[in-house]
């Protein structure tokens, strides 16, 4: 053998470089697909599978497709770029993201391997100079009007080295020089496709995002290539990738320059022109991109890429206005009727699109009769289009909050129950052959989020990062899929906000912790709500009176769209016309339900909403507000830890308190040494041994080192908010020793009051109630078994009422008690309320509102307007007096209910009592209440109920051993300390 021989033998299974495209030397030695061009034939067929509808046939068409796709040593070749875009595109639209992204990197990273690709086609052949194109017989004339450049679908490519001595000596793989016949278009389309739609799924994550700039770097222009057409075609892929790298500028700048060449469209120009069309949507200017999305629903129907016309009707949709929306409704379905037997799926987007701003326009019966027309192709057995379904369902609800009538489940939402569930059932349990997915984006980048909390990030980079997805999708989102919107809005970013705050904690900074306890504890209550929360914002920016609102809130109130005006309107008459006790119950509700349609509306509409409920704090000063005398003291679990902050307006302090597990046995040791937690024998303690107790968890607590509590931590404190979390609810820290083991209590040294939320502890949400009216509920908590003497019982607290503002619920007013602010300014349940266990914002606050509408309490946080200035819960039940697991949340919420309602004072009992002590207490109460409001009037009636002798047989609470006490008096903490005050400082 030769020794060139030799070495040429010997060259081909060296490792080194790679030279050229090919697969060894000459095209013999590679894996060839079979057919006569790169992509084969059947990503064609592939792709005519895909545009039918039928996503599972599709799929199972490109992964054949792949399969035929040439190979080298390398892997892939550039021919399976277009394959795996649009076999990401087919895992997009059936919701696995996680599978579309590994195609589309898999696309990516073959065009960075390879990268000196486009400097080896044959460009000047791209044009056909002489080629005339027809009309087609299918299309309306706006899209058969588009000028497209007659261009060739392959071209020859170059590839491999001619074979020189000089090169054989070198070394490494060796392909020798052949011509293949490649669509070098549809590869430049692949690329830009997957730039958009990663880019589309990674959302703010793009930015800087390694492969996509990678992709920028390895497709630079050629060095030399000076044909203006090849220019253009890569210049036009290139703002594609600009625009998944998120150069949102230089995209559409980009796009401007390349998306056409001299006044004709290039197979490059549909998704050019959208990547553009996306960008401008996020911008400050949307309508710009209305136009853009028309011109490429043309240029892509044309070109028989169906499936981008839907795509660009549908972000032109969430531009629009009412006064664009017309046309795209007329453009949808136009480009549906014609496009029916070419392709189901651009068939069937375009219908839902061209609903969907029907309804923006205003057009209900058109809106209503294209969703029935895609509803009838959408159950076709060959149409599979589950992201289809969803973005269908939504704009289902929206046509549903503005025309069907409500009705069915007495307590259910709304009619657009059905829609919105199949919303959330794609956004977060779609599944494919039992296996779970992420279909959203923003899910999959709240994922990815996570996934990166363990790594070593910059500590102002990851706040950044995190407060960005901590927060509700911002109005881009809304614009591009209202479906990834919402389900940003219910996505579970719990874990985030604890982050957030773990990183102010570490800097130890007590008012940026206060801060982040704010946003933990107003997201854990708004995920309760629904929409989380979104539709709470609209009834408060309906309802709130404009000083109790940030002034940039009043601003953008007076200049929103006019459905939030009109809302605004009629909840304001709704509130000046209350209906008084006899007023028609269907009437009453027929307003609520109107209102209520409005609310969701606004809500599921693509509008912009400020944060009104609760009121935004400072992110920087957020105590700054406080009064000289009052304080703050928070606490937030974290695990085995608690965070703890105590701000004043002078000053503040962070600590944190090691071992959850034992700050919970000393709170179960409390609770027994006071009689709140169950036990064998005498439930009442034989002495003040509990104070042992509460000085063991005081010192826990506080941390104490500096003295008295009153001279040392609470120096200066007059007032005193708690915000506890988890079982801290359950401590009544009134009775917590300001010194030694015998000194004063806490709750008899200062006024101690509490908080849900920070927020909740400095803003009111409501003004001061001036309406005197009372209105009580009673039930058999007084003397359980003697009907005879619970009556009276209850007739000497509603005697104790000045004369005639007593209002019986429900003997007076049939009414629920979410609307008592109708009929009275303030409202006491004197019966058990026990928190529904799975859901306590579906829990009734009266027996008798259980088998009625609107008798839950998330019933309060709805229409009408007006709510009762303060609420007494004298007989709720927390899971420390039931058999529920503890856990503080049934707490916290219904306080945060009743208050984001618009109730000042929420008066509630840790455990219930009831007997002749409660009654005591609430006679007290009732008799003060109108003139010296819910703080001073509990108050006064706490001390009356302390200095009070009570019949140990007239407490249905307490056991038998208890019940043989001579003497008994309210001063027992079991009697007072349950009682437990939320009120805002101003």
């Amino acid at each position: 053998m030769s020794p060139l021989l030799l070495l040429v033998g010997l060259s081909v299974f060296d490792s080194g470089t790679v030279r050229g495209q090919g697969a060894g030397l000459g095209p013999s030695l590679g894996r060839e697909p079979m057919g006569s061009g790169y992509p084969s034939p059947e990503y064609y067929f592939a792709l005519d599978v895909y545009r039918s509808g039928d996503l599972e046939r599709a799929l199972d068409a490109f992964d054949i497709a792949v399969a035929r796709t040439r190979k080298d040593i390398n892997g892939h070749w550039i021919d399976a770029i277009p394959v795996f875009a649009m076999m990401g595109e087919c895992q997009y639209r059936l919701g696995d993201l996680e599978g579309a992204m590994q195609s589309l990197d898999m696309s990516l990273k073959i065009a960075i391997r390879y990268r000196g690709w486009l400097g080896r086609p044959v460009w000047s052949e791209v044009l056909m100079s002489q080629a005339k194109l027809s009309p087609k017989q299918y299309l309306w004339p706006e899209a058969n009007a588009v000028n497209r450049l007659p261009v060739t679908r392959t071209i020859k490519f170059y590839s491999g080295e001619q074979l020189t001595e000089e090169l054989l000596i070198q070394g490494g793989q060796i392909e020798e020089l052949n011509i293949k016949p490649v669509d070098a278009i549809e590869i430049l389309r692949g690329l830009a496709i997957a730039s958009y739609r990663r880019r589309i799924i990674l959302g703010p994550l793009a930015e800087g995002d390694a492969l996509a700039t990678q992709l920028l770097d390895s497709t630079k222009y050629p060095a030399g290539l000076q044909l203006p057409i090849a220019r253009n075609l890569i210049g036009a892929m290139r703002a594609a990738e600009r625009f998944g790298a998120m150069q949102d500028e230089r995209a559409v700048s980009d796009a401007s320059a390349n998306a056409t060449y001299n006044g004709g469209v290039h197979p490059i120009s549909p998704i050019t022109g959208l990547c553009a069309a996306s960008a401008l949507a996020g911008s400050d200017k949307p309508a710009a991109a209305i136009p853009l999305c028309l011109a490429v629903a043309n240029q892509a129907a044309s070109m028989d890429y169906f499936e981008w016309v839907g795509e660009a009707l549908q972000l032109a949709a969430g531009c629009a206005s009412a006064k664009d929306a017309a046309v795209i409704q007329q453009a949808g379905q136009v480009a549906a009727t014609n496009l029916l037997r070419k392709s189901r799926l651009a068939a069937l987007h375009c219908l839902i699109a061209s609903a969907d701003a029907a309804v923006t326009a205003g057009d209900l019966a058109s809106a209503s009769a294209r969703l029935g027309e895609a509803k009838a192709l959408a159950m076709r057995r060959d149409v599979m289009q589950p992201r289809l379904d969803a973005y269908g369902a939504y704009v289902a609800a929206r046509l549903a909050t503005r025309t069907a009538p409500p009705g069915g489940n007495p307590n259910a939402t709304g009619p657009w129950d059905d829609a919105l569930s199949q919303i959330f059932h794609f956004a977060t349990n779609s599944r494919i052959r039992k296996r779970s997915l992420i279909s959203m984006p923003r899910l999959y980048q709240l994922q990815r989020v996570r996934l990166a909390l363990g790594r070593n990030l910059d500590g102002q980079s990851a706040d950044v990062l995190l407060a960005g997805y901590a927060n509700d999708p911002g109005i881009d989102v809304w614009r591009r899929d209202p479906v990834d919107a919402i389900a940003g809005v219910v996505a579970d970013r719990d874990l985030l906000r604890l982050a957030r705050l773990r990183t102010a904690a570490s800097r130890e900074s007590g008012q940026d912790v206060l801060a982040r306890i704010e946003d933990l504890q107003a997201g854990r209550i708004r995920s309760q709500l629904p929409m989380g929360g979104r539709v709470m914002q609209v009834r408060a920016l309906a309802r709130m009176p404009g000083k109790l609102l940030e002034q940039k809130i009043v601003e953008f109130r007076n200049a929103a769209d006019k459905s939030i005006r009109d809302l605004r309107t009629a909840a304001k008459a709704e509130l000046d016309a209350q209906p008084a006790a006899g007023a028609d119950p269907a009437m009453v509700q027929a307003g609520i339900d109107r209102l209520e349609a409005a609310a969701w509306a606004i809500a599921l509409d693509r509008t912009e909403l400020p944060v009104v409920m609760p009121h935004p704090l400072d992110d920087k000063q957020p105590a700054s507000v406080l009064p000289d005398d009052a304080g703050i003291l928070a606490f937030c679990q974290d695990g085995s830890l608690i965070h703890a902050v105590l701000c004043t307006k002078q000053k503040s302090t962070y600590w944190t308190i090691k071992g959850a597990s034992r700050v919970a046995g000393e709170i179960a040791a409390l609770s027994r040494g006071i009689g709140a937690a169950p036990s064998r024998g005498a439930r009442l303690p034989e002495d003040d041994g509990w104070r042992d107790e509460a000085l063991k968890l005081r010192d826990r607590l506080l941390s104490m080192g500096t003295g008295a509590l009153l001279t040392g931590r609470l120096a200066g404190i007059k007032r005193l908010i708690v915000i506890p979390d988890a079982l801290l609810w359950y401590v009544p820290f009134e009775l917590l020793p300001t010194d030694e083991r015998d000194s004063p209590l806490l709750g008899d040294s200062i006024d101690v009051v509490y908080a849900a939320t920070p927020a909740l502890a400095i803003y009111p949400t409501a003004d001061k109630t001036t309406h005197p009216a009372i209105a009580v509920t009673a039930g058999k908590f007084f003397a359980p078994r003697e009907a005879e003497s619970n009556a009276m019982l209850v007739q000497t607290i509603l005697d104790s009422i000045h004369a005639g503002a007593a209002v019986r619920l429900p003997g007076d007013a049939m009414i629920p008690t979410s609307q008592s602010g109708n009929v009275a300014g303030h409202l006491v349940v004197a019966e058990p309320t026990t928190p529904n266990p799975s859901s306590v914002l579906d829990s009734p606050l009266a027996g008798y509102e259980a088998s009625i509408r609107q008798g839950r309490l998330r019933s309060w946080l709805g229409f009408p307007p007006g709510t009762p200035g303060s609420v007494f819960l004298a007989g709720f039940r927390s899971n420390l007096d039931t058999s529920q697991g503890v856990s503080g949340h049934e707490i916290m919420h219904a306080i945060a209910a009743l208050q984001y309602s618009g109730v000042r004072d929420v008066i509630l009992s840790r455990w219930a009592v009831g007997g002749e002590s409660t009654a005591i207490l609430l006679r007290e109460y009732v008799q003060e209440l109108p003139f010296l409001g819910a703080a001073a009037a509990l108050s006064r009636a706490k001390n009356v109920l302390r200095r009070s002798e009570i019949s140990p047989l007239g407490e249905p609470t307490l056991s038998g051993s208890d019940q043989e006490r001579e003497t008994l008096t309210g001063d027992e903490p079991f009697f007072w300390s349950t009682y437990l005050h939320a009120s805002p400082l101003n």
